[in-house]
């Protein structure tokens, strides 16, 4: 009997130092696990790339306007009763077709939005739609005065481009949005100073109102001296070597757009 006491103490002392002992080795590890959480496996990252594709706008040909009334009037807005900007005859001073470049023909139905041929420069006006036939230039005259350089590009790339001769300091060839108005054959006369070709555009000086009897015009014209490309020495106009008119005015028909920047 006293036998199965002892072994019953004992039993009962065994179970009570397991249950002490599970419950401080649990409470153990709840510490632990707070002390020293364990970590997970950081997720992979996924970088998202988006590629955008931007797309150049395809160069389209320049739209032109040639009158084919006796008298065109452009408008300030585009409608009659606003007021005029100006009348123009059917024919240039030169006697050929008057040819605009247009602008807008799309905001205004029935009118069309063009550069005029007046000054100041830059100059436009509205026009009625029916009073000219539509055409098409796919070609540009770009001229940078900095570089002394003239490109002709076609439909946006470059056909052919030449040095140049620009405005002297007193008389300085313009920056500006202009468009051939004047092409003139100078073969029969070589010695006029305009080389064999001049293209007469819609710009003019802004220092010379007047120059040989006329309004100070400007021009993109040829040369007999193409030793003196690169300088700065003419009236305002641009003169290229004779070969290069020649090629620039068997491409660009009235109306063609003329770029001048610095």
């Amino acid at each position: 009997m006293r036998r199965t006491r002892v072994r019953a103490a004992i039993a009962a002392g065994v179970v009570a130092a397991l249950a002490v002992g599970g419950i401080a080795g649990w409470a153990l590890l709840r510490d632990d696990a707070k002390a020293s959480p364990k970590k997970r496996a950081a997720a992979p990252s996924t970088t998202m790339t988006t590629t955008t594709t931007t797309t150049t706008p395809k160069p389209v040909a320049a739209v032109t306007a040639t009158q084919k009334v006796p008298e065109i009037t452009a408008y300030q807005d585009a409608v009659e009763t606003s007021a005029a900007v100006t009348k123009l005859s059917a024919k240039t001073e030169y006697g050929l077709p008057r040819t605009f470049l247009v602008t807008d023909q799309s905001s205004h139905p029935g009118w069309l939005n063009v550069l005029l041929p007046v000054r100041p420069n830059g100059s436009s006006g509205w026009i009625k739609a029916s009073d000219v036939t539509l055409g098409t230039s796919d070609y540009e005259i770009r001229i940078e005065l900095g570089a002394h350089k003239l490109t002709l590009l076609k439909l946006g790339q470059p056909v052919l481009d030449s040095g140049v001769v620009i405005g002297a300091d007193k008389t300085p060839t313009p920056v500006g949005k202009f468009y051939v108005t004047d092409p003139l054959d100078l073969h029969s006369q070589p010695n006029a100073g305009y080389g064999v070709f001049a293209l007469g555009i819609s710009g003019y000086s802004d220092v010379l109102t007047s120059f040989k009897g006329g309004p100070g015009q400007l021009a993109v014209h040829g040369t007999n001296n193409p030793g003196q490309v690169g300088q700065n020495i003419s009236n305002g106009c641009v003169r290229v070597p004779n070969d290069i008119i020649e090629q620039i005015a068997a491409q660009a028909p009235l109306g063609t757009p003329v770029t001048i920047v610095a």
